[in-house]
This record gives structure tokens, C-alpha cells and sequence, in this order.
């Protein structure tokens, strides 16, 4: 932080909207040598600036903690670290990159996508939305159904040829064939949970309602407070107040309302339900339990001494020393995505 430049030290600059970090840069006067040292890194931040802006993420400031980002904020800084690296002639396949975000950041997502098409490269994007699906140069339409009943292609080519295909369950629904209605009558509600002064993260002294005994949405652009005050705040106050968990609540004054009325509060969210990334449906139902139970009874177990966790792979002496029982190995990369590739001692075995 001794360190200045034009005036200003890194924690300066840190605590400057990005959108305030773009207009900086650009009137920053340099002499011709420290433009031909630093010639580089300003071009480099020039365009990671731009990206950033691009997506529409210039409100954030670069010393928020990640953890304090929603999950479309931290997406689209994902997006900025590949889509910044300049490179052509790559493959991007994006698997449902709108989740989590407004119709009008994915406005943004488009655009910044038809860059990097125009760039040289090519990009493959697995979606449902229908603003990408509308801008898209070829769409791939899979099917008929889920499961043993899809599996095949149902149809192919660009938006118009896709809503003309008889056979497209897709084409069906984006020409209005199809629709989802709205239902006729809405559910009445009288009774509800009220919560007083939230002011937790970026949300203003808030005080909301929320019906009980209907189904209730809260819906706002990316990073507007939603998880904060669904997550942080309702949930684990509600916990609280039912005797539950201790988890600490985000900032706010009191719940109040029919809150006796609620007998139990199930949180369903995007984590996955086991304690580590090895964990899956089978560990998950205690179902291995038995399973290695039953290996470690078998009379070539007793005659080696093998015991049930020679059996596991989430402890050491079941699972494969190389890559700790994740069956496959994690090579980090500097500006692109980790590469995984299966391990080579047991073979993705994970044993």
C-alpha cells in the first residue's frame, strides 16, 4: 500500500465499484516509460474491466468476499475468468449458464457469449431459456421425453426450423402452441410471518410479509437480497423460534405473526445432501454400512484381517492413495477451468 499510482495505492482501488475502477484507468495519465512497463497489465485490465462490466456485475467492489456473493454474481465472475483470457480457435460449453440470473442479466450473458463466437471460437450452451434459445445460431432439440423415453435428437436447425417441426415438444411451447397457464383463482391467505428491520448484507432495513399456506415467490434481479433474506434471515430465525438449530440469523429486528402456526422448517437448496464430495445416494441412505459389513465377514476378509473400512473409500486403507477415494485427479489451471481427469491407479474405481 507504499506502492501509489496515479494518486492511489491497491486498497484504494479495491474499495472502487468496478463501474468507478473502468472510468479511473481510463484517465490515468502515465509518462511514455511507465506506459511501455506496464503496457501489458493495462490491456489485460482494460478488457477484465470490460468483461466484468459486460455481465453487469460494475456495482460489485474487488475486496467483497466471495462467500457474500450470490449464486449468479459468483457465475458470472466464473464466466469473466474464462471469457477474459482472449482466446480463439477454443471449445466453451456452458452447462445452463442463465440459472440463477433476471432476464436481464441474461441479456447481458448473451452478448458477452456473441463475443466470444465472433472471437473465432465455438460455443455449445445447454439451456432452457428462451431468450437464448431465440438468439442462438443452431439449436440441438433432445427427446421426445426424460429418461429411456429421450435419448434421441428430435430436432435440429435454426429458431424458425425448430418451431415448425411438428415433432419439437420445445418448437411447441416458443411458437404458444403450448403454454403453461396461469391458474384462474389464487389462493386467499390470512394468516402469515412478518419480518421487522432486516439489514443484513446490502438489504435496507426491510420489514416483509410472507403468506403462509400459499405458494410464494421472491424474485429480483441478481445479487438484490433475495437469498440473503430468505436464507440468512427467515430460515434460521424461524429454526430458532421452533428450538431447532442455533445457527446465527442475519441482522434484523424481530419475527412476528403466525409463527406457532408452522410446526417444522425444511431448507432445500443447491448443496449437496452428504458431508463430502465423495458422498452420493447409496453412502447417503447408510446402505454401504451393510454392504461393507458384509465383504468384512467373508472368510478370505477374516483370513487377510480386512475389517469394513478396508471396504470404504472415504477412509485411508479402503480407498485409492492417489486420489483419495475422489476416483478422479484435479489439475489446476491458471486462467481456464480446473481439469479433471481420472485418476490412473485405480481407474476412477475410486477403491
Amino acid at each position: 500500500m507504499y506502492v501509489k499510482v496515479g494518486g492511489k495505492h491497491i486498497g484504494q482501488l479495491c474499495e472502487l465499484p468496478v463501474k468507478d475502477l473502468f472510468v479511473w484507468f481510463h484517465k490515468l495519465k502515465l509518462s511514455e516509460y511507465d506506459q511501455q512497463v506496464a503496457k501489458r497489465i493495462l490491456i489485460e485490465i482494460h478488457h477484465r474491466i470490460k468483461t466484468f462490466l459486460d455481465v453487469g456485475l460494475g456495482y460489485l467492489t474487488l475486496n467483497r468476499l466471495a462467500n457474500s456473493l450470490s449464486g449468479g454474481e459468483s457465475q458470472r465472475i466464473q464466466l469473466t475468468r474464462s471469457l477474459g483470457s482472449n482466446l480463439t480457435n477454443s471449445l466453451y460449453i456452458l452447462d445452463e449458464p442463465s440459472i440463477g440470473l433476471h432476464s436481464r442479466d441474461t441479456e447481458r450473458l448473451i452478448s458477452v457469449l456473441k463475443e466470444l463466437r465472433d472471437l473465432g471460437n465455438t460455443v455449445v450452451v445447454v439451456e432452457h431459456d428462451e431468450m437464448m434459445m431465440r438468439e442462438s445460431d443452431h439449436i440441438i432439440d433432445m427427446g421426445p421425453l426424460a429418461s429411456h423415453l429421450g435419448g434421441e435428437v428430435v430436432a435440429e436447425g435454426n429458431y424458425d426450423e425448430i418451431i415448425n417441426n411438428p415433432e419439437s415438444l420445445t418448437g411447441k411451447y416458443l411458437s404458444g402452441q403450448l403454454k403453461i397457464e396461469p391458474p384462474r383463482h389464487l389462493r386467499t391467505w390470512n394468516r402469515s410471518v412478518k419480518v421487522e428491520g432486516a439489514r443484513q448484507n446490502n438489504l435496507k432495513n426491510l420489514n416483509v410479509e410472507f403468506p403462509l399456506q400459499v405458494f410464494c415467490v421472491v424474485t429480483g434481479v441478481s445479487g438484490s437480497g433475495k437469498t440473503t433474506l430468505v436464507k440468512q434471515i427467515l430460515y434460521p430465525a424461524m429454526q430458532k423460534l421452533k428450538g431447532e438449530s442455533f445457527d446465527k440469523a442475519g441482522l434484523h429486528k424481530s419475527i412476528s405473526g403466525d409463527v406457532d402456526f408452522i410446526a417444522q422448517v425444511e431448507m432445500v437448496d443447491q448443496n449437496p445432501i452428504g458431508k463430502s464430495s465423495r458422498s452420493n445416494p447409496v453412502t447417503y441412505i447408510k446402505a454401504y454400512d451393510e454392504i461393507r459389513d458384509l465383504y468384512s465377514k467373508q472368510p478370505l476378509s477374516k483370513m487377510r484381517g480386512f475389517q469394513p473400512k478396508h471396504f470404504s473409500f472415504n477412509v485411508d486403507g479402503g480407498r485409492c492413495d492417489a486420489c483419495k477415494g475422489e476416483g478422479e485427479q484435479t489439475i489446476e489451471m491458471q486462467f481456464l477451468a480446473d481439469v479433471h481427469l481420472t485418476c490412473d491407479v485405480c481407474g476412477g474405481k475410486t477403491f
